[in-house]
């Protein structure tokens, strides 16, 4: 399987949006404010003020995709870092299929529209990685080769584009990690790569003074964590959480990675700090967080008593 987000990297589209006039009409002044405000709650895990801005959004705006991504995106990082459970998993999908519907729609009447090309990339990858978490890799490929179709569409455009260099690093990995039982699958249609392809070309879009790269840092902190490689995996964290500071999802992701190499008292540290901001809109990892935390205090005193 091949991962994501983010910080999502749809971010730097709305910065640049082509042709607003003419694949924008209702694009103006008021659905960029909006949009900006539910991305910052969105980045922040802000998820009930974030979903308020959203659903408006749709009300006002129902053929613009852009709101249902964001959207679909809360249970997709949740899915990913912190409960691996098919009622997530089922819910990104079925929310996600709603944004793939809109972005193709809108790229059908217009043809050339790269915010669409992108959208539809990154929404067929992470619908491919959801399916892969839940063991379905024929539909993980079937996904990953749509979305490359797109990404494939921005590299004709230009293949140094930090977005471009995600969606190939998504697809190598994607490729590389496949099951050796399910390869013949791949090499029939002439798809070869491997693992670090995929983490070369996410290095580079890290290394990018965009947004972009805070999804590039998210999905390294990720693959690498699943690759078993934590010390790798703990710098991205790092690098993530220095620049997002009160998202507790990838606090709560950079603990786990503490734990697991043996870093106690950090771990302890940083389960404390997601406990002090008490997101109401994640109380679930604040419980994980707390019992977390005590479970870690216990067998701290338990080795100083032995």
């Amino acid at each position: 399987m091949y991962l994501l987000l983010s910080l999502i990297f749809y971010v730097s589209i709305f910065s640049d949006l082509p042709d607003r006039g003419e694949a924008y009409p209702e694009y103006n002044r008021a659905f960029e404010i909006k949009l900006n405000d539910g991305i910052e709650a969105f980045y922040n895990t802000h998820w009930v003020e974030a979903r308020s801005i959203f659903r408006s959004m749709k009300d006002q705006w129902p053929d613009d995709p852009r709101p249902h991504f964001f959207e679909s995106m809360m249970p997709f990082l949740e899915y990913f870092f912190v409960d691996q459970s098919s009622e997530l998993a089922n819910e990104f999908l079925e929310k996600s299929e709603i944004a793939v519907e809109l972005s193709e729609k809108r790229l059908s009447a217009s043809p050339s529209d790269t915010t669409m090309v992108l959208m539809l990339s990154g929404l067929h990858g992470y619908r491919g990685l959801v399916a892969a978490g839940q063991s379905n890799h024929r539909v993980a490929l079937s996904s990953g080769l749509t979305g490359f179709n797109y990404t494939r569409r921005l590299l004709s455009m230009d293949s140094t584009r930090p977005d471009a260099r995600i969606g190939r690093g998504m697809f190598y990995y994607m490729v590389g990690s496949i099951p050796s039982g399910m390869r013949w699958a791949s090499n029939m249609v002439g798809l070869r790569a491997n693992v670090d392809d995929g983490f070369n070309e996410l290095k580079m879009a890290a290394e990018s003074d965009s947004y972009i790269s805070n999804d590039a840092l998210m999905m390294l902190m990720y693959l690498y964590h699943k690759e078993q490689r934590f010390e790798e995996s703990l710098f991205y964290a790092e690098k993530l959480t220095g620049r997002l500071p009160d998202n507790v999802i990838f606090l709560y992701k950079k603990a786990e990675i503490h734990r697991e190499i043996g870093n106690i008292n950090e771990a302890i540290n940083v389960y404390s700090s997601i406990e002090r901001k008490n997101n109401p809109s994640l109380a679930s990892i604040t419980k994980k967080s707390q019992e977390n935390r005590i479970e870690l205090e216990k067998n701290l005193i338990r080795v100083v008593n032995d």
